[in-house]
């Protein structure tokens, strides 16, 4: 499978150890305001004219790089290009620069000696998670990182070439301002990612996912397959929480070009977002949007997603024994991940009852969150909470009211992945099913937060709850109400887009791909 649309010679480059050969021309670091930028080869062809002093200033800047064709064009000429071009200089001379290899496939694959990680997939790889990289590491919170069990293997596989390439960590670390400091943080990564040539790469790399997708909800193991509308309408509520408020055709561009800030991006993501670019009239479908450039809200897109997604045969039939069991789920009230855990345990249900259960009881599942806000939506009310992890009768009435009441039909399976590319494309997705998505987050319920303030004026002024609340009687039941708006309130009072702390962010991720371990027996998972 060919990347469409990319030069699969523009990446690739000689990966030899050694310190390139004299007159290796320069690459600049990515551009940055009120920064000297510091000279980086890529390892490229020699211009037969150039000297060493001239366009090799530092030698120990150089990115070793190992076994690929040496007559290659590598990473670093289109780099040179696109860096003249934007300082407004001529573009170097087509004499000066290697014959483009048309037919030589990009390696996708990683370097060959050693398996390690080329300084696009690096870049890249290390995109994806920013949440680990939040705030600077040094080389020892790096290996930190990279040693905790914890850390989904392609990051850790990132994090290994960065500390065993010097040149490479060398090339990042000064990229947010043009200091070296010793340290990294996803800022580094961010400013490399922003580079022209790094987008093309990633973009092209989406384009590879969308032919070779794996759900990230699916068994391990499953085979890879090409992706449809409703494979991208399921990642994207799935990890609605990494992506920004409002959402349109160019977000999701620069999610697929690894440009848009995120504090998690899988490749299952990255695939979604491209299969809407690429097919803009199933974007228009799903969002009801004519213009091209209108945003829906994050939420929005989540009640559409809701209103509009085919489910798997194990989620159609998950409903229809809730439907059909109401007595059991929700005997004595409504349905909690704890009380789907006793009905999945209890060996006096039925095997549907018990695997219904089982499903729905796994972290972030789709289905799951979906009939929690079946009636009020992912947005809550100013009455109702969103995302309260709480399923009434009403709920599920709702989602199945509202719903498509429609199957997804049986995925059209990808061919062998007998190539590189393929390889590494499903590789990627197997790995990227360790990046699970964040819980989401609870909203609405704005009454909790009026009560909780109402409850702190009983204790500021004396006299004053009994004025507002008309009675000392009712202070306790308004205190006790107003506890989850309390905490409702802390939460909505943090600034947006503040990233949870590395290691919360691998404890979710280890739990949600670990499953439910308090079910007895097998996982019950949502695709296959």
């Amino acid at each position: 499978m060919r990347l469409s649309g990319f030069s699969p010679s523009n990446f690739t480059g000689p990966r030899s150890a050694d310190l390139p050969a004299k007159g290796a021309p320069i690459t600049q670091q990515p551009e940055m305001k009120g920064a000297k930028s510091t000279p980086l080869s890529f390892m490229s062809s020699t211009p037969s004219n150039a000297s060493s002093e001239t366009l090799f200033p530092n030698k120990n800047a150089v990115i070793p790089q190992k076994n690929a064709p040496s007559d290659a064009l590598s990473l670093g000429s289109l780099f040179r290009q696109m860096m003249s071009f934007v300082s407004g200089n001529q573009p170097a001379s087509p004499a000066n620069t290697a014959t483009s290899d048309s037919a030589q496939p990009l390696p996708l694959t990683g370097s060959g000696q050693n398996d390690q990680m080329s300084f696009e997939e690096v870049v890249t790889t290390l995109g994806r998670h920013e949440d680990l990289l939040n705030k600077p590491h040094d080389r020892a919170g790096l290996e930190k990182i990279r040693d905790d069990p914890k850390t989904p293997t392609d990051a850790k596989k990132a994090l290994d070439t960065l500390l065993k390439n010097s040149a490479m960590f060398d090339a990042i670390d000064p990229a947010k301002n043009g200091k070296s400091d010793g340290k990294i943080s996803s800022k580094d990564i961010r400013k490399w990612q922003d580079n022209p040539a790094i987008k093309q790469y990633a973009d092209a790399k989406a384009e590879t996912y969308t032919h070779d997708y794996v759900p990230s909800d699916a068994k391990p193991g499953s085979p890879p397959r090409d992706m449809s509308a409703n494979d991208a309408m399921r990642e994207l509520y799935l990890y609605s929480e990494s992506l920004p408020k409002n959402i349109n055709l160019d977000t999701l561009r620069k999610v697929a070009n690894g440009s848009q800030d995120m504090g998690k991006c899988p490749p299952q993501v990255a695939a979604a977002a491209k299969f809407f670019t690429d097919h803009p009239a199933q974007w228009k479908k799903f969002t009801g949007k004519d213009d091209p450039n209108a945003s829906v809200s994050r939420d929005r897109m989540c009640d559409l997603a809701s209103y509009n997604v085919k489910l798997s045969p194990q989620e159609s039939k998950a409903i229809d024994t809730l439907k059909n069991n109401e007595d059991i789920f929700f005997k004595g009230g409504g349905i909690n991940p704890k009380k789907l855990t006793q009905i999945a345990n209890d060996k006096n249900n039925s095997p549907e009852v018990r695997d219904a259960a089982n499903l729905l009881s796994q972290p972030n599942s789709m289905l799951f969150s979906m009939l929690d806000n079946g009636k009020h939506g992912a947005g809550g009310n100013f009455f109702n909470k969103a995302n309260d992890h709480n399923i009434g009768k009403g709920d599920l009435d709702a989602f199945i009211s509202k719903g498509s009441h429609q199957t997804a039909p049986p995925p059209r399976l990808a061919g062998p992945a007998n190539d590189p590319i393929s390889a590494s494309a499903v590789e990627d997705m197997n790995v990227g099913q360790e990046t699970q998505p964040d819980e989401k987050k609870e909203k609405g319920g704005g009454i909790f937060k009026l009560l909780d303030a109402l409850s702190f004026l009983t204790v500021l002024i004396p006299g004053a709850g009994e004025i507002g609340l008309a009675a000392n009687a009712g202070r306790a039941a308004i205190t006790a109400a107003a506890k989850e708006g309390l905490k409702q309130g802390v939460k909505d009072g943090v600034k947006e887009g503040v990233k949870d702390g590395a290691h919360q962010a691998m404890d979710a991720a280890q739990n949600a791909t670990a499953g439910n371990q308090q079910v007895n027996g097998p996982r019950v998972w949502a695709q296959s």
